[in-house]
């Protein structure tokens, strides 16, 4: 690709947009996401402003020091209690620092995800990320920028990003383990998308716990479905249709859970006395369903504290990314205590 026009001047949006093959247009929309541009053409132009040296300074129009005393917030979900009470606790931690927070609601879109981080390079002194698709290719261009950026719940590492998220195959081992000590003899898991890392760490620790207590996970025993009510509710459906037994379940999420749950019942199957649940997470739901839901807790709060914490000392120039891995525990509930 061709480089700049005086390679010992600072890099101009031009410049960035002949080395990405764009019109300098479709380049300005990528970096600010004033008009829709795709997911692929974005990352086009974030990873040659990245390798050109373009940096955040030069696409901030009204503050040139960069300080703009706002940090973005990225989720997937805004209606799931998980990252609702995310949003809640990243907003508190804002408002005592006096920071502005803009909130960027996926819908579990990527391409959705990419325009919005493409627009925060421009409007956020950093970004606490909750990716639905976890991508070094995504994030490299970011943090070469010169864009604080803390990545949460996704266990993705990235050099130069922060990564905090929860000991994901400990709690799949802890679920399991209680499983089998509940009396469970053969087991479902209700698994989260490929795309998605938290999900293939939960499936590992959850056929590691099964092993050493002397059981497996048959392959067609796990279902990839969305982290999601819906999800639970296919995901039950397709474990029940297949013609095994089925008496101890894991979902990789309290709303795939909770799901089931409801999908179980009106299946006429009864839980705990034939069917064991278990979730992960720790919602707020989870101790208002009826059956009262067991699930792997993670420790929400924290994760958003420790993300803030992070990302802050980043922007402030007085820290640096590092990565955190929380510890998890089980609550044992009703969904899986037998008389």
């Amino acid at each position: 690709m061709p480089a700049p026009d005086d390679p010992s001047g600072p890099v101009r949006l031009a410049d960035v947009a002949r080395h990405a093959g764009v019109s300098v247009s479709t380049a300005s929309n990528a970096l600010t996401g004033n008009r829709a541009v795709s997911a692929p053409l974005i990352e086009r132009v974030l990873a040659s402003a990245a390798e050109l040296g373009y940096r955040r300074n030069e696409l901030a129009h009204s503050l040139r020091t960069g300080r703009r005393h706002a940090i973005g917030l990225v989720i997937p979900d805004v209606t799931n209690p998980f990252f609702a009470e995310i949003v809640s606790v990243v907003e508190e931690c804002a408002h005592e620092a006096g920071l502005s927070l803009t909130l960027c609601n996926t819908g579990f879109d990527p391409e959705r995800e990419a325009a919005y981080l493409a627009r925060l390079v421009t409007s956020a002194d950093g970004v606490l990320l909750f990716s639905t698709a976890p991508s070094e290719r995504t994030v490299r261009p970011l943090v070469e920028m010169g864009l604080p950026l803390v990545m949460c719940d996704e266990p993705l590492v990235v050099a130069g990003a922060g990564t905090v998220h929860s000991d994901n195959a400990a709690g799949g081992r802890l679920a399991a383990h209680h499983l089998v000590d509940a009396g469970a003899t053969s087991f479902g898991l209700i698994s989260g998308p490929a795309t998605l890392p938290s999900a293939g760490e939960r499936r590992r620790g959850f056929e590691q716990g099964l092993a050493e207590r002397g059981h497996r996970l048959d392959p067609d025993a796990c279902v990839a479905v969305s982290y999601s009510l819906d999800g639970g509710r296919e995901g039950i459906r397709r474990l029940l249709a297949r013609d095994c037994p089925l008496d101890g379940v894991l979902a990789s999420t309290d709303m795939q859970a909770i799901g089931a749950l409801f999908e179980a019942a009106d299946r006429g199957r009864k839980v705990p006395d034939d069917l064991l649940i278990c979730g992960f997470d720790g919602i707020g739901w989870s101790d208002r369903t009826r059956p009262t839901l067991s699930t792997v807790q993670q420790d929400i709060a924290g994760m958003a504290r420790t993300g803030f914490e992070m990302l802050a000392s980043m922007v402030a120039g007085d820290g640096q990314p590092g990565v955190r891995t929380l510890p998890v525990s089980l609550v044992v509930r009703e969904s899986t205590s037998r008389a």
